[in-house]
């Protein structure tokens, strides 16, 4: 698992400097990372209904409820990436720590990354949601920026059932 960031972190590393593609964003993010985050791998077991496949789901804090997508699985986070997402139904908050058996044949979540984030205000159309993220690893702390927006439905994509089908874009500062 990568873990969470102390509050005391330097926000302003090159790392999120260079994940933003603005002045102004930057400005505007480093003053809050109070929101919490989480990217969970989940096997699923014979009951889960949504998909059979194992994938992503990148869960985060808005207000009572964790605004959720699902994302085919990524081997690392040390690289950007864009691929397909689909939004799912909001979950509660103790997703943020869960780990483990879901229960109900479900099947089982492990933490991949845990940390904080700021939302950056999204002023492109189809831009859904739009944040910098900041959690610790292996390298110290890290940052990346990340988009979700609109797609058009493509049929290979594996996500039909889902409410709406997006893009995820994650965005690593070098």
């Amino acid at each position: 698992m990568i873990g969470p960031v102390s509050r005391d972190s330097n926000p302003l590393d090159s790392a999120l400097t260079d994940s933003v593609s603005s002045s102004s964003e930057t400005t505007a993010s480093l003053e809050n990372f109070s929101k919490r985050f989480v990217v969970l791998r989940h096997d699923v077991g014979p009951e889960f209904v949504r998909t059979t496949s194992s994938h992503l789901d990148w869960m985060f804090e808005t207000g009572e409820s964790l605004s959720t997508w699902s994302t085919d699985l990524v081997s690392t986070f040390d690289n950007s990436f864009d691929l397909p997402c689909a939004a799912i139904a909001d979950h509660r908050l103790a997703y943020l720590n869960c780990e483990g058996d879901l229960g109900g044949g479900r099947g089982s979540v492990k933490q991949l990354l845990v940390g904080e984030y700021t939302r950056v205000e999204a002023n492109l159309t189809g831009l859904l949601f739009k944040a910098v993220l900041r959690w610790q690893d292996r390298r110290g702390v890290c940052f990346a920026r990340l988009e979700v927006d609109q797609r058009v439905l493509d049929s290979d994509c594996g996500l039909a059932e889902s409410r709406s089908v997006c893009g995820l874009r994650f965005l690593v500062g070098r």
